[in-house]
């Protein structure tokens, strides 16, 4: 979505004005955005803690268009193609990413219990970044804490909770920062790629509802520069930023082409 002010005119504003009737705005249906379109904006910002300019740009459009909606157990097709509509790319291209984080499953093992796993050589790091010395905490705990990545001391399931909840007894900032969350599988530490001020309050909002965990997301790709590789379907980029370097030994491009493929009945 295009971010639209006062004498702006075109279809945004017309989906714009659409979406603040829906929140109980008395606005005309006309494709210009006049001073009464700006007073309700300014005042749909202030109550939902939003800079209050009466300008719709992405972070305002994003409340646009989820508040009141009622908010589902699992993500539906409207919430895929919302999204898509805001961030400009296509629906089969958020639900391909989706599918090869989690496997298709959902963004949670239980109620309040978001998908996740636990990663000890980023727990590693991550002590080591806050002053503290891992090698105090390996004996013991060598299934939550060691210097390189490996497979085997992965329990999935509710189990990595046992590992999240082992390493929070040394450090919970570091531990949050060490596990991946969510149905998209971000990792703690981008928490502020989220635009969320702390990996505390990052994890309260995956703890909310897949919808959240799709509006974090999708700022997460925003922010951190891999919207032009997602509208591309330029997959060896999106993975490369996305995952990172390794993402050719996993063949996460490879997994998203197939998966971007069979939402589009290729």
């Amino acid at each position: 979505m295009e971010t639209i002010k006062l004498g702006s005119k075109g279809k945004d504003v017309a989906f714009a004005k659409e979406n603040l009737a829906r929140n109980g705005y008395q606005v005309d249906q006309s494709d210009l955005f006049d001073e009464n379109m700006k007073i309700a904006v300014i005042d749909f910002q202030r109550k939902n803690g939003l800079g209050a300019d009466g300008i719709i740009g992405y972070r305002t459009w994003e409340a646009l268009l989820f508040s009141g909606r009622p908010v589902l157990e699992k993500l539906t097709e409207e919430d895929f193609n919302l999204m898509a509509q805001l961030l400009g790319c296509e629906a089969a291209a958020l639900k391909a990413v989706q599918k090869v984080e989690t496997g298709g499953r959902g963004g949670f093992f239980a109620p309040g219990k978001p998908t996740i796993l636990f990663e000890g050589h980023t727990f590693w790091q991550q002590l080591k970044n806050r002053g503290i010395n891992p090698n105090k905490y390996v004996k013991g705990n060598e299934d939550i804490l060691y210097p390189k990545w490996e497979t085997g001391h992965y329990k999935g399931g509710m189990k990595e909770y046992e590992r999240l909840e082992k390493a929070r007894s040394i450090n919970r900032e570091a531990a949050d920062e060490s596990a991946s969350w969510g149905m998209f599988q971000i990792m703690g530490f981008n928490y502020k790629a989220c635009d969320e001020k702390s990996v505390e309050s990052f994890v309260t909002a995956m703890c909310e509802s897949e919808r959240k965990q799709l509006i974090l997301s999708a700022r997460f790709i925003k922010k951190g520069g891999m919207l032009p590789a997602l509208i591309a379907k330029n997959w060896s980029e999106f993975a490369l930023k996305y995952n990172g370097s390794g993402y050719k030994q996993n063949q996460y491009d490879k997994k998203l082409q197939s998966a971007y493929n069979s939402f589009k009945g290729k």
